[in-house]
């Protein structure tokens, strides 16, 4: 990995750490692959990660998300107290023309957009920033219905307006909706960041296995 991918001063990025926490700073300073970025406000002083926490930046561009593995190496205090992060494997690129779907079984709700009657309660199956397949009970839901879709991603509520796609009964496995969906940039970032964590620990997974 080379520092060319990386962000530059000044820069606004995402520190996510591995308990689900993120924080939103600036870079400060670059050298190589070691980035200084702000220390959060309030978690940069009581709520400091150990050092050789693994992290993750992450950071929007003109074609989309970007996101890179790191490690948190010091704290140091100032008048702009900063962390430093040193950056490690290899730029990821989230473009927001092709929606990449990962699976997960968070719950969601589907509300008719109309009535604000529930018309669907259970957990999706996998999701994508353009839609969900999600699998539970149902009452009243039908196909090009528009809903509200209210789902948690990383302990962030999202509420979406979108319509189904298909509606299903497997045998015994409860009704099956797929719904699509158009977000705004910054709910459609919040579904990009899960994306892409969910792929993050599907490959450290992944490794982890293949190292047994």
């Amino acid at each position: 990995m080379t520092s060319a991918g990386l962000p530059d001063v000044n820069a606004l990025v995402e520190i996510a750490l591995p308990d689900g926490r993120v924080y939103p700073t600036r870079v400060e300073d670059t050298d190589g692959l070691v980035l200084k970025v702000a220390a959060p406000r309030g978690a940069g002083d009581i709520d400091v990660p150990e050092l050789g926490t693994e992290v993750s930046l992450h950071w929007t561009g003109p074609r989309g998300l970007y996101t890179a593995p790191g490690t948190f190496t010091a704290l140091e205090r100032g008048r702009v107290s900063v962390w430093t992060v040193e950056a490690e494997g290899t730029v990821s690129y989230y473009s927001r023309r092709h929606a990449v779907r990962v699976a997960a079984g968070e719950p969601i709700r589907l509300l008719d957009l109309d009535t604000g009657a529930e018309v669907f309660h259970g957990r999706f199956i996998d999701i994508s920033e353009r839609g969900v397949r999600c699998q539970g009970a149902a009452s009243g839901l039908f196909p090009e219905q528009s809903v509200l879709v209210k789902m948690a991603l990383d302990n962030n509520l999202l509420v979406l307006e979108g319509h189904v796609l298909t509606v299903s009964a497997p045998d015994g496995e409860g009704v099956v909706a797929v719904v699509v969906y158009d977000p705004p940039d910054a709910q459609g970032q919040l579904v990009r960041r899960y994306v892409m964590n969910a792929q993050i620990k599907a490959r450290k997974a992944a490794s982890d296995n293949a190292r047994r």
